[in-house]
């Protein structure tokens, strides 16, 4: 594999960044090979033929994903997916990286093929509050279009239990999925919306009710959230159960199409997702958006990191202060509502790595 030196520089930024990135994000495991692995060529030329900015996780998935498979190796003793009492993170590096030149052809194989998918059940909390506006603004059943939805956790937000504040529950207080998250600053009347249509757009459709999909999907889950392993493997069971259709390939070809067939009214939806796109897809989208809202209305809501958290991911700003309260806002959520070729947008709220803390806008 020949891999050109800014390719490597890029790598090296990025597991520079995750050092500090994965300890924040609760996972001291890949903190640490982060930490000890950057100076490797021979695991960052492997890992550099992953995502740019999530090359380190996507080699560390594509390990995770194996050894879940049951191929076994020392290294199984550092993941707490495996282990019971996992060994401690910072004796972790040698065993992963002869596991990684062990595996070198399967590794770099599933990099190529699967993409990084990440998602968490968890991120709902960011998604009830602007839906609740939404649904006030658009009406019901609101039928609902997620960019990039991976395995499709998102879809089935109304399907789950939430908690912003205490005693104030909303949802299904029976959901297998309960979500305790923090709203600052006021924020709407919080409710699940009735749902019409689910549509999912993604590069790489996840099939809830295939065993190898479901396993890449557990394995992109850092391995000390066992919790939110669990929550992911109930939100599967869900979207098998809900009915949602998906379409693989280029949410830019699928979207006009996808909006004719869907009736008003309509929400498009992102998060964490358009981190991944060009400017000039970005810009796409757009103009899309404008020109299929002509003689009806879309509203799409936004969920995603702020361009100094993206500097930080690509290890271009390594002093971004998450320990104080200020700066661990580093998405935000933004609503637009399209009419007839014009789009008018409102800035909702700021929102943590974790999406379980938000600041609502000041509306005074």
């Amino acid at each position: 594999m020949t891999v050109r030196t800014g390719d490597i520089e890029l790598t090296a930024a990025a597991w520079r960044a995750g050092e500090k990135m994965y300890a924040t994000l609760g996972s001291p495991l890949y903190s640490a090979l982060c930490r000890d692995g950057v100076e490797d060529s021979e695991t960052l030329a492997l890992s550099a033929g992953g995502l740019d900015a999530a090359s380190a996780v996507h080699l560390f998935t594509s390990v995770h994903y194996m050894l879940l498979g049951g191929v076994e190796h020392e290294v199984t003793r550092y993941f707490a997916t495996l282990a019971d009492e996992p060994a401690p993170p910072d004796e972790a590096w040698p065993h992963f990286r002869t596991f990684c030149l062990e595996h070198r052809e399967e590794l770099s194989e599933l990099i190529a093929t699967r993409p990084v998918q990440m998602t968490y059940a968890y991120r709902c909390r960011s998604v009830l509050p602007p839906m609740s506006v939404v649904a006030d603004m658009a009406g019901e059943p609101l039928n609902i279009i997620e960019l990039g939805c991976s395995a499709g956790a998102m879809l089935v937000f109304d399907k789950y239990g939430y908690e912003y504040r205490e005693g104030e529950h909303v949802g299904d207080a029976d959901s297998p999925i309960q979500l305790r998250g923090e709203l600052h600053g006021g924020g709407p009347a919080l409710r699940i919306p009735r749902i019409g249509s689910r549509t999912g757009l993604d590069l790489n459709v996840i099939d809830p009710s295939d065993a190898d999909d479901r396993r890449w999907m557990i394995a992109t889950c850092y391995p000390e959230l066992r919790e939110d392993q669990r929550q992911l493997s109930d939100a599967m069971e869900l979207v098998a159960a809900s009915g949602a259709t998906f379409h693989q390939g280029d949410a830019l070809e699928h979207l006009p199409r996808v909006l004719a067939e869907t009736p008003d009214p309509v929400c498009v939806y992102h998060s964490a997702c358009l981190y991944y796109w060009s400017d000039e897809e970005k810009q796409a989208l757009e103009d899309q958006l404008l020109e299929l809202s002509k003689g009806r209305t879309i509203h799409r809501i936004s969920i995603e990191t702020t361009s100094e958290a993206n500097r930080w991911l690509e290890g271009r700003n390594e002093t971004l202060d998450t320990d104080s309260e200020a700066a661990r806002a580093t998405g935000e959520i933004v609503v637009t509502r399209y009419r007839d070729g014009e789009a008018k947008s409102e800035w909702l709220a700021a929102f943590t790595p974790d999406f379980g803390t938000l600041w609502w806008r000041d509306d005074g």
